[in-house]
């Protein structure tokens, strides 16, 4: 899928190229709402991109040089030109600055879809080289997405030694940081939103909350008023700084649906979607469920996560999954003592309570999801057969 830049000065004209730019294809859309002369205050996020497209209302002879050393900078990065009339001179100079395609505003629908083909045609996947990208989200509150988030955090640098950084994009009151720390943030998400000027790795890391070697984690707000200076481009900014710095990035999205969480979906390899094997979780997770296949999110992107399970008269999983029309990819059990400890004390809980179920459900949920794509296919409970159980049973009797 490609990844796609999207910079403009005029808001308008950012918006309607996105909007067009999802419309004719499955791609990674981020947008930038600067000038060319802001460009190497961006390297991080040119170098996430497999495309850019440049917006310019019009061009002179500086932002043609501009252009020129951007290309210079950046060859390996194809770009397509947007601008309203172009010269035959300006079209020349754009070819021999290595510009793809120059477009013309207003902006056509199929020229654009006809571009984009043409850079997706001779596009070379670049080795794994960022961070995969983590989504948990719940159809409503104390299903434990932030538990499960911070926890699978801990899980995966623990036992798996992997770099990881959890973001908390709860804007109710986000504590998640809390769960696993008992340090007070330096910074929070919407501190950092509201100085993404300065955002590099450098000034990240002096945010971050460092949990254990490997763990990292950046709090979110502290109530709803500031979670309003979070927004979607300048998460995604965020985004493209940290993905190269770690294996894994986990966002806890709480319950919300909104174009800030769309946008972190958008880009996840993983949604998980924690719910309990409890009535009152059928409808409105069916129903997130349903909303997911609904903005054409693959089935093989979504995890089913069963919370609390074993609890006496709980919902059989059979019929969750029949409820919800999915398998449980994942199932952590209910169990109180070890969560209650390690919540209470702002512990992971295999820190605190290595050896019980839910720290080894962890491991197994965190284990599986570093495994290859067909290697967890082949762990999932339905790639097994009822022949196969059956006989997997008689064996064991």
């Amino acid at each position: 899928m490609l990844r796609i830049l999207i910079v403009s000065e005029d808001a308008d004209r950012l918006a309607e190229i996105n909007r067009l730019s999802t419309v004719v294809g499955n791609f990674q859309a981020m947008t930038l709402q600067e000038g060319l002369s802001r460009f190497p205050f961006h390297a991080s996020r040119l170098r996430m991109a497999d495309l850019l497209i440049l917006e310019l209302p019009a061009i002179n002879a500086s932002q043609m040089h501009a252009i020129e050393t951007l290309r210079q900078q950046h060859p390996e990065l194809p770009c397509i030109l947007i601008t309203q009339a172009p010269s035959s001179e300006v079209l020349i100079k754009a070819m021999r600055a290595g510009i793809r395609d120059v477009l013309s505003w207003p902006l056509d629908k199929g020229q654009l879809a006809e571009a984009l083909k043409r850079v997706e045609v001779g596009h070379v996947p670049r080795a794994q080289e960022t961070g995969q990208v983590i989504s948990v989200i719940s159809c409503k509150g104390g299903a434990g997405t932030s538990f499960v988030a911070a926890n699978l955090g801990d899980a995966l640098a623990r036992h798996l030694d992997k770099r990881v950084l959890v973001v908390d994009l709860n804007r109710h009151f986000g504590d998640l940081t809390y769960i696993v720390s008992d340090k007070t943030p330096p910074s929070t998400l919407p501190d950092i939103c509201s100085q993404i000027d300065r955002m590099d790795a450098a000034f990240l890391e002096a945010c971050l909350v460092h949990v254990d070697n490997g763990f990292d984690v950046l709090a979110g707000a502290a109530d709803p008023i500031k979670a309003s200076q979070i927004q979607k481009d300048k998460l995604e900014w965020i985004l493209s700084v940290v993905q190269p710095a770690y294996d894994f990035v986990i966002f806890d999205l709480g319950q919300s649906i909104d174009p800030l969480s769309i946008g972190m979906l958008d880009h996840s390899d993983r949604i998980c979607v924690v719910a309990e094997p409890a009535l009152s979780f059928g409808r409105p997770g069916r129903r997130l469920l349903d909303i997911l296949r609904a903005l054409h999110y693959p089935t093989d992107k979504v995890r089913l996560v069963l919370n609390r399970t074993g609890r006496k008269n709980e919902m059989p999983r059979a019929t969750m999954e029949e409820i919800f029309g999915m398998k449980a990819a994942f199932t952590l059990p209910d169990d109180p003592a070890a969560v209650d400890e390690a919540v209470s004390h702002g512990e992971p809980v295999a820190k605190l309570s290595r050896r019980s179920a839910m720290a080894r459900a962890l491991q197994a949920m965190a284990t599986q999801l570093c495994a290859t794509p067909e290697a967890e296919r082949r762990s999932r409970p339905e790639s097994v057969s009822p022949l196969r159980r059956l006989m997997l049973r008689a064996r064991s009797t």
